[in-house]
């Protein structure tokens, strides 16, 4: 009670290596409990070998009467049309005897020097001679039109049936050899091999967006067919998975490039390439509306030895450049109503001020770049946070400006 249930289509893990081992091409990472299905196999193995028995036993059959149809066509038949030939040529030969026989007796019967009693013997004679030579007339036309062909027919019959159950045995044998095929597959794919170098890191099923997913992958398991138990990466052929906010994401295209700083290997920048962008949000917590996409980017290099799935990274997008424009550092930005704002300075020793509108063009984690509203030499209050919210009448100056300048952004 409580416990974990087979059903059809899975099965148990006996045994995994730990995650994290490092584990070469061929090496087995993992072994499922195939009991049933070698069990299944061993039955499998006797009806196989019963319908390879029936092939045999079919074929032998086919053999058998090919051999008697060819026995009787080409022999029997032949020896018994030659054997009632020649005794038709006897008869034949026979009953033109009696003929002249007959006629030679009765020539002297008439003359007086033969007797009725020998005369009468030679008709007889002549009587049963034509009666065996239409008897074997008779025999003939028999064995050629009738008796012959019929046994032929038969024979040719039961041959095309023996055939057909050949074929039929066959085909059963062919099934029993593909199911036969398909366990062998299944006992041996119970083994699960590496098929490259990489480290082993266990599948886990998807979170529902409020709990995190908890791990089934461990010896004693149940498994489905189907579910993933367990990935290599390799540490040469990575890539980075970044969240990005959904006010980001129309800036992330795919080819874009990226520049990767991971938090385990500070000192070692890597630079990538954007290969997709999910087009549906991912959960981000239910008390949230905040949506969140996923950008995959594959590391250009493919990593160095050393990397370790799951370690946490920064990615940094590029999203274009433009030189020589007018910018302004961001946190001397301040927003109001949607509209972003500096503090320029009116007087020499930066004691006044005021607020000043702009239209802003491409921005990054340090600058903004200004279509309107300054102009280069301008200086402007460096940390605004301090003033009063951006309104028409000019606030008083509460703080030390700092100077816009021209550079590539």
């Amino acid at each position: 009670m409580g416990g974990q249930q087979e059903m059809a289509g899975s099965t148990r893990i006996i045994m995994i290596k730990p995650e994290g081992t490092e584990v070469t091409a061929g090496e087995v990472v993992c072994e499922l409990d195939s009991a049933a299905y070698r069990d299944e196999l061993i039955a499998q193995e006797i009806r196989h070998d019963q319908a390879k028995a029936w092939v045999i036993q079919a074929k032998s059959i086919l053999d058998v009467n090919e051999i008697s149809l060819r026995e009787y066509r080409d022999g029997i038949y032949k020896q018994d049309l030659q054997l009632i030939r020649q005794y038709l040529g006897a008869c034949r030969t026979e009953e033109d005897r009696a003929r002249r026989n007959l006629e030679w007796s009765a020539e002297v019967y008439k003359k007086g020097f033969r007797a009725p009693a020998q005369y009468q013997a030679d008709i007889l004679a002549m009587g049963r001679a034509e009666i065996a030579l239409a008897e074997a007339e008779r025999m003939e036309r028999r064995l050629v039109d009738f008796t012959g062909p019929k046994l032929i027919k038969a024979l040719e019959a039961k041959l095309e049936a023996n055939r057909a159950d050949a074929l039929a045995q066959e085909s059963a044998f062919q099934l029993e050899s593909d199911r036969l095929k398909r366990l062998q597959k299944t006992v041996a794919n119970c083994t699960l091999r590496a098929p490259r170098e990489g480290i082993v890191v266990y599948s886990l099923p998807p979170s529902n967006g409020w709990r995190a997913p908890t791990a089934v992958i461990m010896e004693g398991a149940t498994v489905r067919e189907g579910q993933a138990i367990f990935d290599l990466p390799d540490a040469k052929k990575m890539r980075v998975r970044a969240r990005v906010n959904e006010s980001k994401v129309g800036s992330i295209r795919m080819g874009q490039k990226a520049s990767i700083r991971v938090d385990a290997f500070p000192d070692r920048p890597l630079a990538g390439t954007v290969t997709e962008v999910t087009l549906i949000p991912a959960p981000n917590g239910m008390a949230s509306d905040i949506r969140v996409y996923f950008a995959n980017v594959t590391i250009d290099s493919g990593g160095f030895e050393g990397l370790r799935p799951g370690l946490s990274a920064e990615v940094s997008f590029f999203v274009d450049a433009r030189p020589d424009v007018t910018r302004v550092p961001v946190q001397a930005i301040r927003w109001a109503e949607g509209t972003p704002y500096v503090a320029i300075t009116t007087s020499p020793d930066r004691a006044r001020w005021r607020w000043q509108p702009l239209e802003i063009g491409l921005m990054n984690e340090s600058y903004a770049e200004v279509r309107e509203g300054v102009k280069a030499g301008d200086k402007v209050v460096a940390h605004p946070e301090g003033l009063a919210a951006p309104r028409k009448p000019a606030s008083p100056v509460l703080q030390a400006a700092g100077n816009t300048d021209r550079a590539g952004g």
